[in-house]
């Protein structure tokens, strides 16, 4: 090959190497909120009840990871003080900018009608408010918080 035709292959290459690379999209930014879905969901989380529902799905969490259940006897991973220590330092102000996320793919008539069902309900959607609207995301990120707090608690 002559140094005149290898010039013209890399640059060539690099040309479209560089396109390539310039066309590949960025994934699009997460969802949040806007300042009137941030009031519905407001709302709806204080007619539905959701912030005690989320923490009692938090509570069922931390009782199947007290214990390790692959020996014999179980063996106790987290006490009952851990446990009841981790749920009242539960920030569940923090935890809204996840729920802002999750729910903001629910319109804003939906939005409306699920508080109107929830206010017609007085509020409470089962005994001890223990079913709430979830998503793979809420869940994931409960659970992410949950463990933090279990790994921490143990240092």
């Amino acid at each position: 090959m002559t140094k005149g035709l290898m010039k013209q292959v890399l640059l060539f290459l690099s040309i479209t190497l560089s396109s390539l690379a310039g066309a590949q999209t960025l994934p699009p930014p997460p969802a949040m909120a806007n300042l009137a879905q941030k009031s519905l969901i407001d709302e709806f989380i204080k007619v539905s009840h959701y912030r005690e529902a989320l923490i009692n799905y938090a509570k069922d969490y931390i009782e199947l990871k007290m214990f390790d259940y692959s020996v014999d006897p179980p063996k106790e991973l987290l006490t009952e003080e851990q446990a009841i220590k981790i749920i009242e330092n539960f920030d569940f102000d923090a935890f809204k900018v996840s729920l802002y996320s999750s729910l903001s793919f629910i319109s804003d008539a939906n939005l409306k009608q699920l508080i109107k069902f929830h206010k017609s309900i007085g509020g409470q959607l089962s005994k001890n408010d223990s079913i709430l609207l979830m998503n793979s995301t809420i869940d994931l990120n409960i659970k992410n918080q949950i463990d933090y707090a279990i790994e921490n608690i143990k240092k």
